[in-house]
């Protein structure tokens, strides 16, 4: 047990229940998403229209923000998912280290919604580097748990192929800098800023490459499917 744990901390658990609990946090940050836009009419909603159609257009800045948290908090749903290919347990610290990533996800709606409902105005400078910074710190949390669970494979498949796993932090670790860079730009140029940060994000709705493996050490079809 002792060769097998590299370092872990507190209880080595497998990762049925903690990829439950994560899952079910995006799940409610994704499905609270659409209870932010208030229906005209409604008691919340927006009163003294004359034409419906003209007030749900007027709500632009709602739907735009429900575009944005979505596609973001969807991109990292989607690496999240990519990930239960790369860890193989879980122990204290990792667990730590996830529910602050799982704070960034549920906080992140925040500063995008105060870029939305700025954007045009006076004050879109402030809102573009706070949602910036929030993106990048975000990211730093993602990177948080990837460099933890590195050294000695200490909570990472061991089957993994390193030259793999070096291809994933590259791009992982490349996506955090543009991220953090993309602070000062968003200082001097706002909207260049939030679009360097988006456009990195946007890279990760695509496909990942495919897990690679140690020769002779490939999970079998019944693993994989198990999931």
């Amino acid at each position: 047990m002792a060769q097998r744990n590299h370092g872990t901390h507190g209880a080595e658990r497998g990762l049925k229940r903690f990829e439950g609990f994560s899952d079910a946090v995006f799940a409610i940050a994704l499905t609270l998403l659409i209870v932010e836009i208030k229906v005209p009419g409604s008691p919340d909603g927006p009163h003294g229209y004359s034409d419906l159609a003209s007030a749900m257009a007027e709500q632009w800045r709602e739907h735009l923000a429900l575009i944005v948290c979505y596609g973001v908090i969807g991109a990292y749903w989607l690496q999240h998912h990519y990930s239960g290919r790369i860890y193989a347990r879980s122990d204290h610290w990792f667990g730590a280290l996830n529910l602050l990533f799982l704070l960034a996800m549920i906080v992140i709606p925040y500063p995008i919604r105060a870029w939305c409902f700025h954007l045009g105005t006076s004050f879109e400078p402030t809102a573009a580097i706070t949602l910036v910074a929030a993106l990048a710190l975000t990211s730093c949390t993602w990177m948080g748990k990837w460099f933890y669970g590195m050294p000695g494979r200490r909570v990472m498949d061991e089957r993994l192929a390193p030259d793999f796993l070096r291809q994933m932090t590259r791009r992982y670790g490349i996506a955090t800098l543009i991220q953090i860079a993309a602070i000062p730009v968003a200082i001097v140029a706002p909207r260049v800023g939030v679009a360097m940060s988006m456009l990195c994000l946007a890279f990760f709705l695509l496909p990942q490459p495919k897990p690679r493996y140690k020769p002779g050490e490939e999970p079998d079809a019944k693993e994989i499917t198990s999931d």
